[in-house]
């Protein structure tokens, strides 16, 4: 089993953890009760500096001591018999006011990896002493709590992973759609003007490379997953003229095969360096808009995509602009994005089917990365969807002091000029 699924995290995180699955730790609070027959129980988790009651049936605010750091030290039951008469605890509110408990006993918390992690206890209003037989329930009981708060963290961060797997691959459909599409599309266009095509050096080399690309991209989306899930360190830095690449290689076929006219113009310092994190981000952001304009354009229309750079003392943004002939966008459209509402979903205009995940991730990941998103329709002129991106502190090494010469890669009817 996956090493993290297994392992907890630190008892400070884990109190939340534990505070959801009250109701599965009550059933032994109430056996605890039983057994030891006493008037209250209570489960603690506890970490360098703080003592948390995550299950109890004590008012828990005049319960903050050293009781349960007590237990902990104990190899085994820990009992006092008189609390009033222990000057460790006779000045204890929950001994002088009520309800006036005298009698105290618990065990600690120990993890499967052999960490204290706190205490279950039992606490009476009347002085007592437990028999071998109830201490050791006591013990089999803070055994049987263990074991459903190590099973429910690793149910919990079992589905939870799932969730954010099944999220990662329904993206990945999602961006590798229009791409294929376009491969597909391309070889189908080559296989019934196979005559026109006598050596197709061109239209091999744009499938080839798009190919390539939809590998790359399914590689870090299954690296990304296997980094968070492990903890490994952050890959080395990408080259932003290695997106560009990406680009125009994913989006050139589809472009091409619906008869569009794409251009690529980039005024970012081709030199810069991105974080492997950030430049999934980016690609995965402008790829969905791309698609989505490439979806939404007519045939023999036109998308442009830009990139620029902005960069003061203190920070920096890459700006990107995807601007089509298309106006598929309705009003109620337009609004719903730029106000942070579901977009209700549209076919592309020669039938292509539209899950509604593109713009929801778009908007997700600008938002999470501090960044902006706007956009806006002209009947006349088309639609232009525009994204602003902080790029983090450390991806700032290399940043620009008077903007380069504009790269600009026109392709007319998806054929590089």
């Amino acid at each position: 089993m996956n090493k993290e699924l297994n392992q907890l995290p630190h008892p400070s995180s884990l109190v939340i953890e534990v505070g959801k699955q009250y109701l599965s730790l009550h059933p032994c609070i109430a056996l605890a009760k039983h057994a030891m027959d006493s008037a209250a129980c209570k489960i603690n988790i506890i970490d360098s500096y703080y003592q948390h009651a995550v299950a109890c049936t004590v008012d828990e605010t005049a319960y903050k001591d050293n009781l349960c750091f007590d237990t902990i030290r104990q190899n085994g039951i820990y009992e006092v018999e008189n609390l009033s008469n222990n000057s460790r605890y006779k000045d204890h509110s929950y001994v002088k006011d009520p309800p006036h408990f005298e009698y105290y006993c618990g065990t600690k918390l120990t993890t499967s990896d052999g960490a204290d992690i706190g205490s279950i206890c039992v606490l009476d209003p009347d002085e007592k002493r437990a028999t071998d037989e109830q201490k050791e329930q006591l013990r089999q009981l803070a055994l049987l709590v263990m074991n459903t708060i190590e099973s429910e963290y690793r149910y919990n961060n079992a589905i939870n992973k799932l969730d954010s797997w099944d999220d990662s691959f329904h993206k990945l459909n999602h961006d590798v759609r229009t791409p294929i599409t376009g491969i597909v599309g391309l070889a189908d266009l080559l296989n019934q003007e196979k005559e026109s095509f006598k050596e197709p050096i061109q239209e091999l080399t744009l499938i080839k490379e798009s190919a390539e690309t939809i590998l790359e991209i399914i590689d870090d989306v299954l690296e990304n997953l296997n980094t968070n899930s492990n903890g490994q360190e952050e890959r080395e830095k990408n080259c932003f003229t290695n997106i560009i690449k990406q680009l125009q290689r994913l989006y050139i076929p589809p472009a091409k095969v619906k008869g569009l006219t794409f251009t690529f113009t980039n005024k970012v310092d081709t030199s810069l360096k991105i974080s492997h994190s950030f430049s999934i981000k980016l690609m995965r952001a402008t790829s969905n808009l791309v698609s989505n304009a490439i979806k939404f354009t007519p045939e023999n229309g036109t998308v442009a995509v830009t990139i620029t750079q902005e960069t003061d003392m203190n920070n920096s943004n890459l700006n990107i602009t995807v601007t089509d002939s298309g106006c598929n966008m309705t009003t109620e459209q337009v609004d719903a994005f730029n106000n942070d509402r579901p977009v209700p979903r549209s076919a592309g205009t020669n039938g292509e089917r539209s899950f509604g995940v593109g713009l929801k991730y778009v908007k997700q990941m600008t938002t999470q990365a501090g960044g902006t998103t706007s956009v806006t329709v002209d009947r006349e002129k088309g639609t232009q969807f525009s994204i602003s991106l902080p790029v983090p502190v450390d991806e700032t090494d290399k940043t620009i002091s008077t903007f380069p010469k504009t790269i600009i890669t026109p392709v007319k009817n998806g054929m590089t000029q």
